[in-house]
């Protein structure tokens, strides 16, 4: 193996070259992946676009959503051999806090996530990581399919976590990207009577339609609150989930929900502050939630995954090698060419 890789760094706002650097040491009770896919996810726009944490600063490597196969172990990895394919968790919690104790390790305060707060991002030939966060895949399924256990656990995360449905709920999800369509299955796997989604992309919405969503509404051309209350003749739905993250899907949330109903808010806006109308919320008595990430889910995530329940095939629409990482979030940026989800390949 080369003492370098290649490497898709962010050097700027909306600038990604790519780059030779040193392939990653694994440590102590780290193992070496060799990168089999990424996915390019809304989160990564943010930086993208130049809007940067703290703790973050160019040159940085994007992506957090992969899969590969292991090639090299860190001092004290017994447990795991070289050669095993597996899903990579993007996140490390510190274990010790008050939240990893009571098994609510998705908002850790000294989490380590991929591409995020200094962490370096998986956007490149090799990876360094815990052994804990492999999630090893059959061989029946790719590294594609693998890498979008994160967003399908994060929709698991939602309905099975946070909802907690006792079944029968009716859902409306704005945003029908990665995200909006795995928590419609997630709704489906948890009985859900009817599940409708918002969009402005006709492909994003013919993909939910194909996993299963009783209705659709292309917000560019119809309101979907009016949509809502023409299938639900006036009531609303149990639960709404933001996936866009755009200020108006946000707003229209309190909106939507029917009196006692779920408000869940996933999407992440470009502002951090924003003007919603409580009174909609307080007169209906609205559970409001802000939901983030994903804890407990992996495993389930690719249990569905590899049993054929999320068809990755309607989902990755585009593919693109290392080499043309700028293309191909230009192309998730621009909402281009039909595109769900994007999957770069080292």
């Amino acid at each position: 193996m080369s003492d370098t890789m290649k490497a898709a760094v962010l050097t700027g706002p909306e600038r990604i070259e790519t780059q030779q650097t040193p392939v990653p040491e694994p440590g102590p009770g780290e193992v070496l992946v060799r990168v089999g896919a990424v996915g390019i996810c809304g989160s990564d726009l943010h930086f993208f676009r130049g809007q940067l944490q703290k703790d973050t600063s160019y040159p940085m490597v994007l992506g957090h959503e992969f899969a590969g196969e292991v090639v090299a172990l860190g001092p004290g990895v017994t447990d795991v051999a070289a050669g095993v394919r597996a899903a990579c968790a993007p996140d490390r919690p510190c274990g010790r806090c008050e939240w990893c104790r009571k098994g609510e390790a998705n908002v850790c305060p000294d989490v380590r996530f991929a591409a995020s707060h200094g962490e370096p991002g998986c956007l490149c030939e090799y990876y360094a990581l815990h052994a804990g966060q492999l999630h090893p895949i059959p061989d029946s399924v790719t590294f594609e399919q693998a890498a979008l256990f994160e967003p399908m656990a994060t929709g698991l995360h939602i309905v099975e976590n946070l909802v907690k449905p006792s079944g029968g709920e009716t859902y409306a999800i704005m945003g029908a990207g990665p995200d909006g369509l795995a928590t419609l299955l997630a709704a489906r796997e948890n009985g859900a009577s009817r599940v409708f989604l918002s969009d402005l992309v006709p492909e994003r919405l013919e993909a939910a339609r194909k996993l299963g969503a009783d209705g659709t509404c292309d917000s560019g051309r119809q309101d979907f609150i009016e949509f809502l209350r023409q299938q639900t003749q006036g009531r609303g739905v149990d639960v709404v989930v933001e996936a866009a993250g755009a200020v108006p899907a946000i707003q229209q949330v309190f909106h939507a929900a029917a009196i006692h109903g779920k408000a869940v808010i996933l999407g992440i806006p470009r502002v951090d502050e924003l003007k919603v109308n409580l009174t909609a919320a307080r007169r209906r008595e609205l559970t409001v939630i802000a939901a983030r990430r994903t804890v407990g889910k992996y495993d389930r995530a690719l249990e569905l995954i590899a049993g054929g329940k999320f068809d990755t095939d309607v989902v990755i629409t585009h593919r693109f090698p290392l080499d043309e990482t700028q293309r191909a979030f230009e192309c998730v940026r621009d909402r281009a060419d039909g595109v769900v989800k994007a999957m770069v390949i080292p």
